[in-house]
């Protein structure tokens, strides 16, 4: 595993043991917004706000953080 994918996966623990919402950013452009439910390997389970649970591979995250409200953002 390349050090990106450790910095990721600790951050991914970090979100998923605290039960934080997260954005996440994807290569595709698409984002997600919503709690990790499981991590497994090279992927993560995401229950997305409107989409439900959405399998992502880590090679397809741009970026990931806490989610902000609108309110948070500015």
């Amino acid at each position: 595993m390349s050090e990106d994918n450790n910095i990721l996966k600790r951050k991914i623990e970090y979100f998923l043991n605290n039960k934080l919402i997260v954005h996440i950013s994807l290569k595709n452009s698409k984002f997600l917004n919503g709690k990790i439910l499981e991590l497994a390997g090279d992927m993560i389970i995401v229950d997305d706000d409107f989409l439900g649970a959405v399998p992502v591979y880590f090679e397809e995250i741009r970026y990931l953080e806490p989610y902000k409200s609108r309110e948070e953002r500015r």
